[in-house]
């Protein structure tokens, strides 16, 4: 059962919105997904409260670092396949490594300088807990909100930089789309983006499927 932890030292990078469509992916890919929504305001507990949550996905609430091993355990009675731990955009975040073993950890940013600078200060926390812990903890950014036509010159240079530290990136971004937020709004999956009609629905699907893929093949290769 992988274990994946999206962890940011800031907020406002896509984190929730990036755990929230691994889990879709994942779930459309027939996995059974667990939830651990460990950020104080509750999103991912709010969007579930919402119709439409397919049945493969269960969410738990950890409001704090002490609840998440309680909710690991109430999730596993679903013998889930897949376990998500949405961390709290703060430093105080990465606490979650001392509750949790993990097999990846992503930090989505934005292709701003200030998310880029809070993203290789998150690669070196991960990197530290790893060596604390005594085992390397497998980490990885992901690129979040990219514009779909037009790749801006600040994103190639953020890129450059991951690459000078030498901090690995998914291969799929996230592209900025209206659905993915609509999700957060109205609830569902995938399924119900369609039904609504929202606007770039097949390519918010696609960009889903794709980026489960990459996590999907990074986890197995480890």
């Amino acid at each position: 059962m992988p274990n994946v932890a999206f962890v940011s030292p800031k907020g406002g990078a896509g984190k929730t919105t990036a755990a929230l469509l691994l889990a879709l992916g994942l779930a459309e890919q027939g996995f059974r997904v667990a939830l651990i929504d460990s950020d104080p305001n509750k999103p991912l507990v709010q969007w579930a409260s919402l119709p439409g949550r397919p049945d493969a996905i269960s969410v738990h609430a950890a409001p704090t670092i002490q609840d998440i091993r309680d909710a690991v355990r109430e999730a596993q009675r679903r013998e889930p396949q897949w376990t998500i731990v949405d961390t709290e955009g703060s430093v105080r975040g990465a606490m979650v490594f001392a509750a949790l073993r993990f097999d990846l950890v992503v930090t989505p940013l934005t292709g701003s300088q200030l998310d880029l600078t809070e993203a290789i200060k998150g690669a070196q926390m991960v990197d530290a807990f790893g060596k604390r812990g005594g085992r390397p903890l497998l980490h990885r950014c992901l690129l979040t909100r990219v514009p779909a036509a037009l790749k801006p010159r600040s994103l190639k240079g953020v890129v450059a930089q991951l690459h000078e530290h030498r901090i690995e990136i998914l291969g799929t971004p996230l592209i900025e789309k209206e659905a993915f937020r609509d999700l957060f709004a109205h609830g569902g999956g995938l399924d119900e983006l369609d039904s609504r009609g929202v606007y770039g629905a097949p390519a918010a699907r696609q960009n889903t499927q794709a980026f489960a893929r990459s996590v999907i093949e990074v986890v197995q290769q480890a």
